[in-house]
Formats: C-alpha cells, sequence, structure tokens
C-alpha cells in the first residue's frame, strides 16, 4: 500500500514502516536524499488542508510530502 493510500483510507497519526519505492526514479532518489529510506520507521502525523502535502515524521525530522512523493512510498502499518 502507498503512503497517500493509507492517508486518504485510514486513521491518522499511525506509525509505518516503508517497505520499498516504486515509480519515477527521479521522485525516488529525491525522496532518499530527504532522509526516507527502505526499513525506516515513520510517523504519519497529518495532512495539509484542502489535500496539501502529508506531515510525516522520522527521528526528530518533519517533512511534508507531496502526492507524488506519497505515492512512490510503499509502507506497512506496525
Amino acid at each position: 500500500m502507498t503512503l497517500l493510500d493509507y492517508a486518504q483510507t485510514q486513521i491518522i497519526p499511525a506509525d509505518l514502516e516503508i517497505t520499498d519505492f516504486k515509480g519515477v526514479s527521479v521522485i525516488c532518489e529525491r525522496l532518499h536524499e530527504m532522509g526516507l529510506h527502505r526499513g525506516q520507521k515513520i510517523r504519519l502525523i497529518g495532512r495539509a488542508p484542502l489535500k496539501g502535502p502529508l506531515i510525516v515524521q522520522f527521528g526528530t525530522s518533519f517533512l511534508a510530502l507531496r502526492a507524488e512523493e506519497a505515492e512512490c512510498t510503499l509502507i506497512q502499518a506496525q
């Protein structure tokens, strides 16, 4: 399940684990550069108003992920 699908159908906040990345290689590369990696535990905090970006936390960092980035991130609930 992608992070975007999860955010649209499940209760937020939620503790998740990144299982893989799929899609456009440039976006996947950008996610790696921002510090997201396979096997990493993240917390989905919420979503900005009007279908805005998803807010995730990992460690002490917070990221706002656009829909395109969230669609490339495969996750599993913990």
